[in-house]
């Protein structure tokens, strides 16, 4: 009977990673060893309040739902020595993958070992080279400041005829005084 049931926990799981991989936006894969719990919870709460999730998976099952879902590229993510990880991304991927590269820098032994973002495959490298990108938060303002340079610009074009008007005004007038 214990048997059976572990069976269909097995199998509950790995229809979930399969949801998880298959319907979300993107997922990066990590392994870590000699981790303090502490540490790990405090990456979790970091990674919950960017609006992700971040959960240990088991390897074999990780990497049967990897198949099942048609990403057997990344089941080599999944042979790392140490625990697996996935870090689901569901807003900002570029935040998300700064959090983990930051995270592995402060702990050498957790190593990001590769993800799908929009169905497209890519490994540990491509996470460094999004997390070096600048956030959505950080693109807008540079969107916002490019649109608002011209706008800023004009402004003080026109500002300037009237204030050299006003200098010249002042100037006639210091002229007048010190003629007197």
């Amino acid at each position: 009977m214990a048997e059976k049931y572990g069976k269909k926990v097995r199998e509950l799981m790995i229809k979930e990673m399969e949801d998880v991989f298959a319907k979300s936006s993107g997922f990066v894969l990590t392994t870590y060893d000699n981790i303090k719990a502490s540490d790990i919870t405090l990456f979790r709460k970091k990674v919950q309040n960017a609006g992700s999730k971040y959960f240990v998976v088991k390897k074999k099952l990780g990497g049967i739902a990897l198949k099942n879902a048609g990403l057997d590229g990344l089941s080599a993510a999944l042979k790392h020595k140490g625990k697996a990880g996935v870090t689901v991304i569901k807003n900002d991927p570029v935040l998300v993958a700064k959090l983990l590269m930051d995270f592995s820098k402060e702990n050498k032994a957790f190593i990001v070992t590769g993800g799908c973002l929009e169905g497209q495959v890519f490994d540990a490298a491509k996470v460094k080279d999004l997390a070096n990108l600048p956030s959505r938060n950080q693109l807008l303002a540079m969107v916002a400041g490019t649109l608002n340079a011209p706008i800023t610009s004009f402004v003080s074009v026109l500002a300037a005829v009237p204030r050299s008007f006003l200098y010249v005004l002042n100037a006639i007038k210091e002229k007048h005084e010190t003629g007197k």
